[in-house]
Order: C-alpha cells, then structure tokens, then sequence
C-alpha cells in the first residue's frame, strides 16, 4: 500500500457549553497527529466490542415517510432510491417487514437500490424537550442542513446499534439516532442486506458482499442528498422536493452526473481550503467493520457526495489480507474471481449469549442496558448475516481518501490495532484530518457510559467550521 508523505494537521474542534442541551462541548487543538492524538476529558469506562471477522435514483416523484406504522410500498421499479412508504392500512404491504413494532416513534423508511432490492432506514423525530424543535436552535441553522448516515457493524443491525433504549423516553440518551435528531442533525441509519429488516439477496438465500455494500450505501447517501438538499427546501411533512430529482443510474445521465461530480468535487475543494466555507453533503459514519464499507465508500464517491467522514472503531489493518476463493469448486469448474457461491447462504442463529459475551470492561454497562441491547438485537438479527468475498476489503487505502476525516476509537478498544490506528490516520489523502482517542470507552463508546463523551467529539468535529461557539 502507497505511502502518503506524513503531513501536520492542525484542526480546533468547536467548543462551547451548549446549556440549552446539557452538554458540553470539548475544546483541544488538535495538531501534530502523527505521533500523538486528540484526547478528550475522562468519562466512565464501557464496553461492548463486536468482533472482526477473521485473517438510483429515481424519477420526479414525492416520497412521504410514517411514523413508525407499516411501510408500503409501491410498485417497484429496478434501478431506482425512492422512499416508498405511507401510514395507510388498506395499501399493499410493504416490501420490507416492521420486527419491532411501533418503539415509540421510530420512522421507517424504505428505499430501493439500484438493482431494485429493498433497504430499510430509520430515523427519529425531535424529542419535545430537546432544542431542536425550537427556531432559535443554538447548535444548527435552519439554512444549512446537516445529515448524517449512520452503517452498523459485522454482526447487529442499526436499531440496537444506533437506537438502543432502556425507556420509552431514552431518559438516559443511550440512542445515538434520537441525541443527533435532537441536536439538529437530520440522522439515519440503514440496514445493510441480510441485517434487520432489509432482506437477503436472492429470495432470502443470498450473500453479503462488502461492494454490494457500497452501492447500497451510495443509493442511501443520494436519496438523503436529494430529501435534505443544500438549500434546505424540504416540505414540511419531510417528504422529498421533486426539484433536483436525479434520474437512474444508467448511461443516458452519464454526462450529467459526471458534470454534476466535477463541480461538487470543485465545491469541496474549496471547503477544505477555506475554513468559511461550509460543506453541507451528507456525512457519513461506519462503525467496527461498517468502518470498512465508509472507507470503501469513501475512497469511490466520497469526493462529489460527502461533507464528512467519521471512521469509529475501525477495524482497518494493512497486516490483515483477507484470502480470495479458490479458483476452482469442489468439481473443477473454474469459477468467476467474485462468483458467488451456489449453495443457498447459512441461517446460523444469534443467541443471547453472544449478544451478551461482547460486554467485557465491569462497570461499563447496568445490567439494565446489556438485557434491552440483547433483546432487541435477537428481535433484529435473529440469524447472522453470511459474509462473502471480504477479499474486497483488502482495496481499502486511506491514501484514496480525500474527504475530511474523524478518525476515533476507545483507549480499551481490543479490536482496534495501534499501529494500524496511526498508519489509517497518517495515510489518508487529506489535511483535514482528526484522530481522536476516547479516555476509558471499548469498541462501543456510542451506547455505553462515554457516550457523551464520543458524541461531542462527533458534533465538534462535524460544527467546526460553522462558527456558533
């Protein structure tokens, strides 16, 4: 893998106390990161590690969401990211199954990728008490919209990842979707295929693929691109504005999407050379090996699609070479480099055990927490999802990627590498670049006792340029 030259980067995470949400924000510069890190003021140690695995767009058309009720789906068209969805029970059911039921208030959302196959995402409404719902929100301006999509990890899907709670309040904020709803971010998690409630491929029967990945990741960034656009015209019951619609991907829009790329990717250059200048893409943030799907990501379309980057936990390692598939079956034909294999994927059943195992650090959860996180991740994953040609991750190359970049994990992480910690951070492709080492947090510092701690170091580094504090 390519050196890049080993620059300084120096960068000021905002800081201030935002009262009005409880919170406050640290303030460190940040400079000098080949040899040192940004650190954050000590909170509570926590954990719950997942473990690494071993060595669209669609036509002028409105799209509605609904509040936690059964999505419905129209008919399908291949090729395209449209939100079908609607609270009304006497459409044809949706294409995607509701596992959890209401959960006060989540939005459901259904997309459909470029090869037609269904994609669940979530997201939440402001809380009434948090600052969001008011015009005068301290933290965000109304005109420049911030979103956020949110990729889980190799084993549990988004809602006990990003939307665990142990009150139908989330009194104790254990939510990541709802704190960046209430904070003013317009957040999403997706399923990836094979986890929660977006479907395998092949009837139920098919494989996840880390560049299949990719492109359902691409379909999720455009269609919150194109329902939260720059100049904040969205309709008031959220759904999509049909100015700026895209069309599908197919040659027919090739120009203009390569056009369109040229001039976003002028657009954030020059975000990256003037600090005044605020980037108002989508962001995007992977967790443990959902860190691997955003670099991948990142390194292919990050440039004309995202403001930000935020690799958490990443479980990135030169070292680490995942092996191809043979070239040939079990009966000498050759196969195809990224031939699937034949044999419908294994069902092999999670269990609460192992959904319990990843909590290690005593002290890092309430007994509370780790049962509501176990629950609803067997509700959500009851089978584990079927990994296949993970050879595709051994493409990731920090040096590809040149949007600005978070890269953070807990001190007590033991799925993260140091050494390839420091060798992520130095050999990104950009000078806008953090690394942040979270005091006394595991592999889950969002959902456990520091999650105050990570998600300030989030909204500093996203806010940095904004200039509110």
């Amino acid at each position: 893998m390519p050196m890049v030259p080993r620059r300084h980067s120096s960068m000021i995470l905002a800081a201030a106390t935002m009262s009005r949400i409880g919170m406050t924000l640290a303030s460190r510069s940040c400079g000098a990161f080949s040899h040192h890190a940004f650190t954050p003021a000590p909170s509570s140690t926590l954990s719950h590690p997942q473990r690494p695995l071993p060595s669209s767009r669609s036509p002028r058309s409105r799209c509605r969401s609904s509040l936690s009720s059964p999505v419905v789906a129209a008919t399908p068209r291949r090729r395209q990211t449209r939100l079908l969805s609607t609270s009304s029970p006497s459409e044809s059911p949706s294409a995607l199954p509701n596992l959890t039921g209401e959960r006060n208030g989540l939005v459901r959302h259904e997309i459909l990728a470029d090869d037609g196959h269904p994609l669940r995402l979530y997201s939440r409404i402001p809380s009434s008490s948090s600052s969001s719902s008011s015009p005068n929100n301290p933290l965000l301006s109304p005109t420049r919209p911030r979103a956020i999509l949110l990729i889980h990890g190799r084993t549990w899907s988004s809602q006990p990842v990003y939307d665990l709670r142990t009150s139908p309040g989330d009194d104790k904020r254990q939510s990541t979707l709802q704190t960046l709803t209430d904070l003013g971010f317009r957040a999403y998690a997706i399923d990836l295929r094979g986890f929660g409630e977006t479907p395998r491929d092949g009837g139920g029967e098919g494989y996840t693929t880390p560049s299949r990945c990719v492109e359902d990741v691409r379909c999720a960034i455009d269609w919150i691109a194109r329902r939260h656009p720059p100049d904040g015209m969205t309709d008031d019951d959220g759904s999509c504005n049909d100015k700026g619609s895209g069309g599908d991907y197919n040659n027919n829009n090739n120009n203009n999407n390569n056009n369109n790329n040229n001039n976003n990717n002028n657009k954030l250059d020059n975000t990256i050379q003037d600090p005044t200048i605020i980037n108002t893409k989508p962001a995007l943030l992977g967790w443990s090996q959902g860190a691997l799907i955003a670099q991948l990501y990142a390194q292919k379309y990050g440039t004309s699609t995202l403001s930000d980057l935020i690799l958490f936990g990443s479980i990135y390692d030169p070292r680490t070479i995942y092996p191809r598939r043979p070239l040939y079956d079990p009966h000498g034909n050759l196969l195809s480099p990224n031939q699937l294999p034949t044999s419908p994927s294994p069902r092999t059943p999670n269990t609460d055990v192992a959904a319990l195992e990843d909590f290690t650090l005593p002290g890092s959860i309430c007994d509370e927490a780790a049962l509501s996180f176990a629950r609803l991740a067997l509700a959500t994953d009851p089978y584990k999802a079927p990994w296949e040609n993970l050879h595709e991750f051994n493409a990731a190359n920090p040096a590809l990627v040149h949007v600005p970049t978070l890269v953070i994990a807990g001190d007590q992480d033991p799925y993260v590498g140091w050494e390839a910690q420091r060798e992520l951070f130095e050999r990104l492709g950009t000078e806008d670049r953090v690394w942040c080492i979270l005091p006394g947090c595991d592999h889950a510092a969002h959902i456990l006792k520091g999650r105050r701690m990570f998600v300030r170091t989030l909204v500093g580094f996203l806010l940095r340029k904004d200039g509110l504090f």
